[in-house]
């Protein structure tokens, strides 16, 4: 071997450090450095250098070989390697495969029944003013993220496959112009990296990890579309035409049978021991409210429609119509705390204090607090057990009363 082809050799060497770390089927094993802020600075942002290096090294060795009128095998070899490692980049590297959608394209809630049935999953955003938005999760599943950024209220949502979860954002403060890259999963939840803060999420964590700096959460919601409709009859629908590389991803998914709640798969080990509390993939309804968590089955909240609870200090109601479950506290007029009930209409609700009807969405239709809106609390909406008891260990599960 000549200093030639060892620099060819060397070229293939950086560009597979460079490559292979942020592709999707190296992530299984890469996963924790992707995760950190250091190791997604690295894979999402300055191994772009290490390709250019690489690239000018292999041009250098192809010149000089070139020149002197013959190729040497592990030349060759180096150049067919390195574009088949480029080529295995474009398709499977986190950054290809998951570019958040920063330009959202909506369609009227009709029109998006016209081409989507009544039980298409959608996820749900109410913004901080009070605006409806919902997104077909299907279609989410691939980018993980997108942009709401019009109106007074701008927010990211975003979905994650593997966990069943999905969370909004308000682009506020130090996250008020992220530049997103979909990093990795831990431990089954997604992990992006914001290139402006140079600061790693963690879904579940809701916050800046390399300041350990809070987001400010959106409502979100997983429910059916039409279940939306019943509830905000004039909410815009986001969608997109589906790609090829939809096809490619989502194919590779159905295959791991991750999406299905009936299967045992699970992408990423756990980080603690399995938690037989409840079915592995039976969904959640995940609250937290500082130190406390506490998971409230969706078979639980269907079967009482109704739940008056107390979470660290804070008064919650879960509401639940059909498949549509929203938190929301309880307080109303300052520290007016109200009790709520079924009501004789399946679509409605009463509070013990005063007699008031109120809606699904928090809404007051009759009565002393006619006009008043509860508010929402951020929570995680149908997220699979199997994760949520994985970041929470320790965290409670409710139970129906006696």
């Amino acid at each position: 071997m000549n200093t030639l082809d060892a620099v060819a050799i060397i070229s293939v060497l950086l560009t597979a450090v460079a490559v292979l770390p942020g592709t999707l089927g190296i992530l299984m094993l890469t996963n924790k450095l992707a995760a950190s802020p250091a190791g997604a600075r690295y894979i999402y942002s300055q191994s772009g250098a290490l390709i250019a290096g690489a690239l000018a090294l292999l041009i250098y060795v192809v010149y000089q070989n070139n020149q002197a009128g013959s190729y040497s095998m592990l030349v060759v070899f180096s150049v067919a390697a390195v574009l088949i490692l480029l080529s295995y980049g474009f398709l499977m590297h986190a950054k290809m495969l998951f570019k958040p959608i920063r330009h959202p394209v909506y369609f009227s809630i009709d029109s998006a029944l016209e081409k989507f049935a009544d039980d298409e999953e959608v996820v749900g955003v109410i913004d901080k003013n009070g605006n409806p938005y919902a997104f077909i999760a299907r279609l989410a599943r691939r980018p993980h993220i997108v942009f709401q950024p019009e109106g007074d209220a701008p927010f990211i949502m975003t979905h994650c496959i593997l966990a069943h979860s999905s969370m909004s954002y308000a682009l506020e403060g130090n996250f008020s112009n992220p530049d997103i890259t979909i990093t990795a999963a831990l431990a089954n939840n997604m992990v992006f990296y914001d290139k402006n803060s140079r600061c790693s999420v963690v879904q579940i964590h809701n916050r800046l990890e390399g300041r350990n700096d809070p987001l400010s959460t959106v409502p979100t919601i997983m429910t059916s579309l039409g279940s939306w409709k019943k509830h905000y009859p004039n909410s815009p629908v986001w969608f997109r035409s589906i790609t090829w590389r939809d096809i490619f991803y989502l194919k590779l998914l159905a295959r791991a049978d991750v999406i299905d709640p009936a299967s045992p798969v699970m992408v990423y080990p756990l980080q603690h021991e399995l938690d037989e509390r409840l079915p592995l993939k039976s969904c959640v309804i995940g609250m937290l409210e500082g130190d406390h968590a506490r998971a409230y089955p969706v078979t639980a909240v269907t079967a009482q429609r109704i739940i008056n609870d107390e979470l660290g200090g804070k008064s919650l109601a879960i509401f639940c119509v059909d498949d549509f479950i929203q938190v929301y506290d309880r307080r109303v007029d300052g520290d007016t705390v109200l009790t709520f009930e079924c009501s004789d209409q399946a679509d409605k609700f009463i509070d013990r204090e005063s007699g008031s009807e109120w809606l699904a969405t928090g809404a007051c239709v009759g009565g002393k607090y006619q006009g008043k809106q509860l508010g929402p609390i951020p929570h995680y909406n149908k997220i699979f057990w199997y994760v949520w008891s994985d970041y929470f260990p320790n965290g409670e599960v409710f139970e129906n009363p006696a």
